[in-house]
């Protein structure tokens, strides 16, 4: 039973281990977008809107008019 209990706990931070970094991170000011910054889009403003790796989604990303209203 103990092992069990052991397991589930390993498991339960391990799945969380993620979110918590990127909370962290976030309440230190530093932002976490994306694991490879090149997958990052910014509109023209400068503000973050999304991330993907295919270009063709950064482009819909980055023309898409409603990431305007940041």
């Amino acid at each position: 039973m103990k092992k069990l209990i052991t397991i589930v706990a390993l498991t339960a931070t391990l799945i969380s281990a993620p979110a918590l970094t990127s909370t962290l991170a976030m309440a230190a000011g530093h932002s976490v977008h994306s694991a490879n910054p090149a997958s990052d889009v910014y509109n023209t403003r400068g503000h973050y809107v999304g991330s993907d790796p295919d270009p063709f989604i950064r482009d819909q990303l980055a023309r898409d008019p409603g990431s305007e209203r940041w």
